[in-house]
């Protein structure tokens, strides 16, 4: 049985969520996970008299400005790629998507933050996804972001401008040939409005790639959109919309989570796959010659490096298929450098065998956290997943229909049905919800559902998610053979409490709702840290090419 020291009452969010009878009617919702975080005790360090180490040149003109050592990585070692940050707040304010500023007079503008900043604000109010500076170093995660509240320090290896110190957004970089430690960034600024002007402000974009191979316009964004919402409505089967719109999403995740960021080769987001795979198949009808998204790309888009396609159009079939709702066009960036061969890559992806998966591609290789992993993983609310190509029959969520929908159906699936073991003892295992035989069944993978139970060994995964489910057609036990042995949930103590916390966080509260927001904020960063992944210089979406 599941112990009083879990992270969440599993049968109390099931009963809240579901519309099924037969539920336990328990409102304790989740308890809060509190956990110290690794750079904290890097400070502790240096509060007991560790000294550090002298300031670089580049540190001396950053003190001048009046920012401190306490803003850099305290690490120095190896070019690694990004690392998990451990400052994740769960308060909405953190990522409010501000549309006007208070000081609307005196140069003030309206901003986005998430897409650009304010000139007169020196970026400071830059809340965006560009982590590359103006070189094309990578940015380093920034520490001690508990002393710079309100700053946006704490939502990753981003570009700041803490308190509008300096004269724009900048960050620390990774250790590089060139010796360079910090350098600024160049981030879109927004339009300056007058006093009374109560419109939306345009963000001024850059021009200085006019001619540049691969270059992507805000207006051929615009026009991609519109040509992708063509070719999935172009498509009356149902069946055959649903394995378009979850494969192009599904293509770029296989094409980032070859990346490795202590490898020689690294990889990642190449437009490179190994399509004869086991690990991949499927995906070479997705992009073969004669194919709608193939055909898409070599009759207007073959300007374009194939990875910068693949992201871009994942991009529009996520906003369309939210129903505009997750927008994502803010954080897009091209540049992604293409290659023709990657020996080896697709040995390096999940295999769907559970958290060890998780924990090798995500956390090990990618860089990713927990919370990241698990933002991810959503993504199989939509599509479904066929017999003849992984093996994993079935989709996430109850129906076709429903595949289609980009929302939180992902999670509300997971805690509210009872999974039990399918294919056991089979490189297709995995977990289902429904009579064995159904024709499209509801389906979850290992790694799915290890977010939020302990299956990690062959007799923990002997077990059902929820034993007190009971079919109210024919009075049976939705467990089956299972029903009197119930899965380990995820307490706070466990190495996942992260994973299981987001759940609950993406559920959006203990009552039903249709709140997807904290799911797609979420996704939004991990998705953004994914696609850059592996690359040193990208850059936003021009005015013009």
């Amino acid at each position: 049985m599941i112990k009083p020291s879990l992270i969440i009452t599993f049968a109390s969010v099931a009963a809240l969520i579901c519309s099924a009878a037969g539920e336990p009617d328990d409102t304790d919702g989740a308890a809060p996970l509190l956990r110290k975080s690794s750079k904290l005790a890097e400070k502790e360090e240096v509060d007991n008299g560790k000294e550090p180490d002298p300031l670089t040149p580049y540190e001396q003109i950053m003190h001048a400005q009046g920012l401190t050592r306490q803003l850099q990585q305290g690490s120095r070692g190896g070019n690694r790629g990004p690392r998990p940050s451990r400052f994740r707040s769960n308060s909405d304010s953190d990522f409010q998507f501000r549309t006007m500023n208070a000081d609307l007079v005196d140069g003030g503008c309206y901003a986005d933050p998430y897409s650009c900043g304010c000139k007169h604000k020196k970026h400071s109010d830059y809340r965006g996804f560009v982590g590359v500076t103006v070189n094309g170093h990578r940015c380093k995660e920034w520490t001690n972001a508990e002393l710079f509240q309100g700053q946006g320090l704490e939502d990753g290896p981003f570009c700041r401008n803490p308190h509008g110190e300096a004269e724009g957004a900048f960050c620390f970089v990774e250790d590089n040939r060139q010796g360079v430690h910090w350098e600024y960034c160049r981030i879109p600024t927004c339009d300056t409005v007058s006093d009374g002007d109560r419109s939306i402000s345009n963000v001024v974009s850059f021009t200085s790639h006019v001619g540049q191979p691969g270059c992507v316009s805000r207006s051929r964004l615009a026009e991609l959109e519109t040509d992708v919402l063509a070719l999935l409505d172009a498509e009356e089967n149902l069946f055959e919309r649903s394995f378009h719109l979850g494969g192009i999403i599904r293509m770029v995740a296989h094409d980032f989570m070859d990346f490795n960021q202590h490898a020689d080769d690294q990889m990642g987001s190449d437009g490179c796959l190994q399509f004869n795979h086991k690990n991949n198949r499927g995906l070479d009808e997705i992009w073969a010659k004669g194919s709608p998204w193939k055909n898409l790309y070599d009759s207007k888009y073959s300007d374009w490096n194939v990875p910068d396609f693949w992201v871009a159009a994942a991009t529009a079939t996520i906003k369309i298929s939210s129903n505009g709702r997750h927008d994502m066009w803010h954080t897009f960036m091209w540049g992604r450098k293409q290659r023709d061969s990657c020996s080896g890559s697709g040995d390096r992806l999940p295999a769907g065998k559970g958290c060890q998966d998780n924990q090798r591609v995500f956390l090990d290789n990618m860089g990713l956290t927990w919370k990241d992993v698990t933002a991810l993983l959503g993504a199989h609310t939509v599509g479904r997943g066929q017999n003849k190509f992984s093996g994993h029959h079935g989709t996430w969520v109850p129906n076709i229909e429903k595949a289609m929908i980009w929302d939180k159906g992902f999670y509300e699936e997971l805690v509210s049905r009872a999974w039990a073991p399918r294919n056991e003892n089979e490189d297709n295992a995995d977990f289902m919800a429904g009579p064995m035989g159904t024709g499209f069944p509801k389906m979850m993978l290992n790694t799915d559902v290890c977010l939020l139970f302990d299956i990690d060994t062959k007799e923990k995964n002997k077990c059902c998610t929820n034993i007190n489910m009971i079919n109210p057609v024919d009075g049976k036990n939705r467990c089956g053979i299972y029903e009197d042995n119930e899965c380990q949930g995820i307490d706070s103590n466990h190495e996942r409490a992260e994973a299981a916390q987001a759940v609950v966080e993406f559920l959006g509260g203990n009552t039903r709702n249709d709140d997807s927001t904290p799911w797609y904020r979420a996704f939004t960063e991990a998705w953004t840290k994914a696609v850059i992944n592996g690359h040193s210089e990208l850059w936003p979406a021009q005015d013009t090419c």
